[in-house]
C-alpha cells in the first residue's frame, strides 16, 4: 500500500511538471490535456485521476508558487528588525521564487497578454495575499518615518515585472551587440546581480531621505549684512 501510495505521488509530480512546461510554452489556451498526459508519459485517465481537468492542474501550477513564495516571505520576516531589512526580505524571496520557478514568468506574461481571465481564484487570493505581505511592510516603514508613502501594487508589478523581463528576454539579450557575454555568463538568473540592482533602485526611491540642515551663515557674513558694518 504504500509503495502504491508513493508511485501515486510520483505519478502526480510528473504530471505537475509536464502541465508546467506545457502551459509556459503555449499559456493556458493553447494548451490540452492531450499534449500536457502526452509529455507526462501518462493517459488521460491517468491524469484526470491523479490531478484533474486542465482548469484543475493550472490552478495547481500557478497557485503553488505564488502562495509558496508567500509562505517563505512570512518566514524569514521573523528574521528581519526593520522596515528596510523586511522590504529586501520580499524582493529577495520574489526573484528566488522566479529562478526556482523558472516558467513561471512565462506563464504569468501569457496571462497578462491574455488579460488574465484564466487566473483561478486560488492563485487570484495568493496574489492578494502577496500584496498584503507588502502593503503592511510599506505601512510600518511609513508610519516609522523610514519610507515615503508608496503604492502596493505599483511597488509589486515593479520588481515582478523587472525578474519577469529580464528572465524571459535572454533570447533577445544573448544578439545584443555588448549584453551576449553578460547574458551567457548569468543567463536567466535574477536572485543575485539582478535582485541587487532592483533591490538598489528600489530602497532608493523609499527609503525617506533626512531633510537637510539648514545653512547657518558665517559671523562675518552676518557683519557685512548688516548697514554699516561692510569693511
Amino acid at each position: 500500500m504504500k509503495k502504491q501510495t508513493l508511485q501515486s505521488r510520483e505519478t502526480a509530480q510528473r504530471i505537475l511538471a509536464a502541465a508546467r512546461d506545457v502551459f509556459s510554452a503555449h499559456g493556458f489556451s493553447g494548451s490540452t490535456v492531450d499534449g500536457i498526459a502526452q509529455a507526462a508519459g501518462v493517459n488521460k485517465a491517468t491524469l484526470y485521476y491523479q490531478i484533474g481537468d486542465k482548469e484543475t492542474l493550472y490552478a495547481e501550477v500557478v497557485r503553488g508558487v505564488i502562495g509558496g513564495a508567500a509562505d517563505s516571505i512570512e518566514q524569514d520576516l521573523k528574521e528581519a528588525r526593520t522596515p528596510v531589512d523586511m522590504l529586501k526580505v520580499y524582493i529577495r524571496n520574489m526573484a528566488l521564487a522566479a529562478d526556482q520557478n523558472p516558467w513561471m514568468p512565462r506563464i504569468m506574461m501569457w496571462e497578462l497578454a491574455s488579460g488574465g481571465g484564466n487566473l483561478p481564484d486560488a492563485a487570484l487570493q495568493a496574489f492578494a495575499r502577496i500584496l498584503g505581505i507588502l502593503g503592511r511592510i510599506l505601512d510600518k516603514g511609513v508610519r516609522g518615518g523610514a519610507f515615503n508613502k508608496t503604492d502596493p501594487v505599483v511597488l509589486h508589478m515593479m520588481v515582478m515585472g523587472a525578474f519577469a523581463l529580464y528572465k524571459t528576454s535572454t533570447p533577445v539579450r544573448e544578439r545584443v551587440p555588448g549584453l551576449a557575454e553578460k547574458t551567457a555568463q548569468e543567463g536567466e538568473t535574477v536572485s543575485g546581480r539582478v535582485a541587487g540592482e532592483v533591490e538598489r533602485v528600489v530602497l532608493g526611491g523609499i527609503v525617506k531621505q533626512p531633510s537637510p540642515k539648514p545653512r547657518v551663515p558665517s559671523r562675518a557674513g552676518i557683519r557685512q549684512a548688516k548697514p554699516g558694518l561692510a569693511p
